[in-house]
């Protein structure tokens, strides 16, 4: 794991993150992170593996579902203030 602080915490970044907890980037049938936009999937892997990387959002093992990982929910409430 790469060290989360040295990932910038940018607007678009944490909008994604926001999106992730809310709970609308599910990975596809081929792995592939989606957010669903308007009733959409719009792909978001390359940003959603390097959260993963920074160790900012996870998923449990067998799940299809991406969540912000105690590093990303410190920046979401950080965000918030």
């Amino acid at each position: 794991m790469a060290d989360p602080t040295a990932l910038e915490p940018t607007e678009i970044r944490i909008a994604l993150l926001r999106d992730i907890a809310a709970g609308r980037v599910q990975d596809d049938t081929d792995h592939m992170p989606m957010l669903t936009v308007d009733g959409e999937p719009v792909p978001v892997g390359t940003a959603v593996w390097e959260m993963e990387r920074h160790d900012w959002v996870g998923q449990d093992c067998g799940q299809q579902r991406w969540e912000p990982k105690p590093y990303g929910r410190q920046l979401l409430a950080e965000a918030d203030r």
